[in-house]
């Protein structure tokens, strides 16, 4: 696994997702589906479980809330929000449409050395993929699932849900739309610290082929493996890796790896009471008392104004069409590109805008001709690109 801070490009060389990629292709977590269904049923699956989702904002990677101020993630994913604490800065996770900050992360040393060494992953086993977030206030409307004790996870069917790339088992990795999709598998293989399915073709005669059958896939990463007992929802496994055993990921015969709650109970409930000892192994970071809020500080903007913003600008150097658009009733401006999710806009000045979740990257409008501004200029760490209205 290596840390990709970079790195898709949106429009053309734009905007950065941060996200961590495995460098053997053992990573990236988007929800694939089968591709002889209608996706419509895995949209359907997604809105069963979407009260238990905490979506880490990342911008991408989710956990899962378990008790009233408590949410668990992959621990790969926390360590951003580690560096922001220690950079002074608050953090905001999203549950139930809702933005609330998180004032602790804990996780296992071993994936600080992230940061300054990749060669520590040259060795899956021996990782402790899971973290907790104490979030500062408890969500209003959110629903906690239930952690699962027991060892008995093998051959159970297990749900998946999540915001990552879409895409099938025939074509793998194909954009993302923003959209949350669940998906369920069989629990094939159980280990000390994972437990593993295959994403098996429809045509496979295999006892773990299931009717709504998917994996996840990049953007998911720490987001849930649910069982259900009596139609109680416990968390069994954490999203954590993909083995794409030399071909490319998301394509059926690949094989996921969720870190295995159950061996963890302990730890995460003496964390979650406070009485888990200092340890060597353990990293336990907080935000500051003066953190700051990086977030975007938003300027009201009449919708009649944010109209002039609408519509289709060409980049014309990498041949890609940026989308401006408005939701809410014209009182939100929202920008995308073809096979990425829409991100919202937020207004910061005359004519300028910052995406809400992505640091650093902005957008403003010039030469206003007839009521529509015809150029959209973006900036961004890596530079400046222009694209005209079509």
């Amino acid at each position: 696994m290596k840390k990709s801070n970079s790195i898709l490009l949106l429009l053309i060389a734009s905007l950065i997702l941060v996200s961590f990629s495995y460098t053997n292709s053992e990573e990236r977590n988007p929800i694939l589906i089968r591709h002889d269904k209608e996706e419509a049923e895995f949209f359907k699956l997604a809105e069963r479980f979407e009260k238990y989702i905490c979506h880490i904002n990342l911008p991408d990677c989710e956990g899962t809330i378990i008790a009233d101020q408590w949410a668990i993630s992959a621990a790969h994913c926390v360590i951003g929000i580690a560096e922001k604490f220690n950079s002074g800065e608050k953090h905001f996770v999203i549950v139930d449409g809702v933005e609330i900050e998180v004032d602790k992360v804990i996780m296992y040393k071993e994936w600080e050395s992230l940061l300054e060494n990749d060669s520590i992953l040259h060795d899956m086993a021996i990782l402790n993929d899971i973290a907790l977030l104490h979030l500062k206030t408890k969500p209003n409307d959110a629903r906690k699932a239930k952690l699962y004790v027991d060892e008995d996870e093998l051959d159970k069917l297990v749900y998946m849900v999540g915001k990552g790339d879409k895409g099938d088992g025939l074509i793998g990795v194909n954009g993302n739309d923003g959209k949350q999709r669940g998906a369920t598998n069989r629990i094939e293989t159980v280990s000390d610290k994972w437990i593993t399915w295959t994403f098996d073709h429809p045509d496979t005669r295999t006892k773990y082929l299931t009717e709504f059958e998917g994996i996840s896939g990049p953007g998911d990463s720490g987001g849930p493996a649910f069982i259900l007992k009596a139609d109680t929802v416990y968390l069994a496994g954490i999203s954590s890796w993909q083995d794409v055993k030399g071909g490319d990921e998301g394509l059926y015969g690949v094989t996921e790896h969720y870190t295995r709650v159950s061996k963890f109970i302990k730890w995460i409930h003496e964390e979650m009471a406070g009485n888990c000892r200092v340890s060597d192994d353990i990293l336990r970071v907080e935000s500051k008392p003066n953190a700051v809020d990086t977030r975007p500080k938003a300027i009201y903007v009449h919708p009649n104004t944010l109209q002039q913003y609408v519509g289709e600008y060409g980049y014309k150097k990498g041949g890609v069409t940026i989308k401006i658009y408005t939701e809410g009733n014209g009182t939100k401006l929202f920008t995308s590109v073809p096979e990425q999710p829409p991100y919202e806009l937020v207004p910061t000045g005359e004519h300028k805008f910052t995406f809400k979740t992505l640091q650093g990257f902005k957008i403003e409008f010039k030469n206003a001709e007839n009521g529509v501004f015809k150029t959209l200029v973006g900036i961004q760490p890596e530079g400046t690109y222009t694209a005209v209205r079509n």
